[in-house]
């Protein structure tokens, strides 16, 4: 299914390059009414190219996470795969009904949150999401462990 998405990002990214091209040619040449024209055109694809992104951001994480995966007492939030933005958004939008739960039962709950461990990072680059997510996780003041790598134990309250 994420090759759907891509496929399409792919091509609505095109034509909006392309509208924004011919929107500078239109403008250097003084024709500002069709520069114009193409210049909202292009912003038109640049919203459908964002509304692609959130639906395959979501597919992805769906796939990933169908219901709530539950191990023992601890539930399961697979962030792997996905890029550091949508990860975090992810996360701030799972954390923040789970510490609703928590709130509204009075007790501490656990969530185990899968990173990955950065194999599929190209190069010599090192993996950005399990640094994100735990950056952000203290930004949060939410405490975590690490059981293994690429996956945190975090304690919701």
């Amino acid at each position: 299914m994420s090759c759907i998405f891509d496929s399409l990002i792919l091509l609505v990214g095109m034509l909006m390059e392309r509208c924004t091209w011919q929107a500078r040619q239109a403008y250097l040449i003084g024709n500002k009414a069709l520069a114009k024209e193409l210049s909202i055109k292009g912003q038109a694809y640049n919203s459908q190219m964002k509304a692609a992104h959130e639906k395959a951001r979501e597919a992805i994480y769906r796939q990933r996470n169908p219901g709530s995966l539950q191990r023992g007492s601890d539930r399961l939030i697979d962030l792997h795969g996905l890029h550091v933005s949508e990860a975090i958004h992810i996360l701030k939008v799972e954390l923040g009904s789970l510490r609703g739960m928590a709130r509204a039962s009075g007790e501490r709950m656990q969530v185990m949150v899968c990173v990955g461990t950065g194999h599929h990072t190209k190069g010599s680059r090192t993996a950005r999401l399990p640094i994100a997510v735990e950056q952000f996780l203290l930004d949060e003041g939410l405490h975590y462990t690490q059981p293994q790598p690429g996956l945190l134990r975090v304690a919701v309250y």
